[in-house]
């Protein structure tokens, strides 16, 4: 990586130690693992870890990741106008069917997400289009379903907010995630929060997921690395997004 994107590293994301920032120059993201939101040691560090740990309350989990990126911020004539790109492309669930996830256990790409799109709610599960947006609220919040290619059909809330110079986006599953005929997780136990912060020229994507998953045959450690790539997919899905949305 150039010279200029170690400068911006450094002066842009202080709060990492010299190692961490190597790492995130050499790899392109950072990441840690543990067993809860308290195992995980960036976002403490973090200018955003008070928004973490009042999204992300502290609560039994068996498996947690986390993953600092930067991307290209797109053109925009003003903070408004990125903010409602980064709100749009947030929203245009539509556009998940397709995605992708890495597979660590067969070590290559493959479907993620067949189908995706917004539902009124739990009661009313009729496809609805994509949110339009003329303004930029402060909160919003959305029910998605998505047909997964390991775990099915899964219906979740997101709720994504405006703080300052931060939009924070927070996706809780409403119904259990299957796996293998096994729960892998209960409704209300996965939740994967994404903090995205404009800095210069880059747009600074932090993302945690955690789960409560059961403690058979040691299945949330073989699912660890899963939950962490479905994250990491969903912060391409964005930057995909960000790249090409037109307001």
């Amino acid at each position: 990586m150039p010279a200029i994107a170690q400068n911006w590293v450094s002066t842009s994301l202080s709060f990492l130690s010299s190692s961490e920032q190597k790492r995130l120059i050499d790899t392109g993201e950072l990441t840690s693992f543990g067993s809860s939101l308290n195992n995980l040691p960036l976002w403490r560090r973090s200018p955003f870890a008070a928004i973490v740990s009042s999204l992300i309350l502290e609560r039994p989990s068996t498996i947690a990741a986390e993953g600092l990126f930067f991307m290209d911020k797109p053109a925009a004539a003003s903070a408004s106008e990125l903010n409602l790109k980064i709100l749009k492309s947030l929203t245009a669930f539509s556009t998940m069917k397709g995605l992708l996830v890495y597979s660590a256990s067969q070590k290559k790409m493959e479907t993620f997400i067949y189908d995706s799109f917004r539902v009124d709610s739990l009661a009313d599960r009729r496809r609805i289009p994509d949110p339009a947006f003329s303004d930029l609220p402060q909160h919003n919040e959305y029910t998605l379903y998505q047909k997964e290619e390991q775990t099915g059909d899964v219906y979740s809330a997101m709720t994504v907010d405006m703080i300052g110079d931060h939009v924070t986006a927070l996706l809780t599953n409403l119904t259990e995630l299957d796996f293998l005929g096994l729960r892998l997780v209960a409704p209300e136990q996965l939740k994967t929060l994404f903090i995205i912060l404009p800095m210069g020229d880059k747009i600074v994507l932090y993302g945690v997921t955690i789960a409560n998953t059961p403690h058979l045959f040691g299945l949330e450690r073989m699912k660890e690395k899963s939950f962490f790539y479905r994250m990491k997919a969903l912060a391409s899905w964005f930057e995909g997004n960000l790249k090409t949305m037109a307001l």
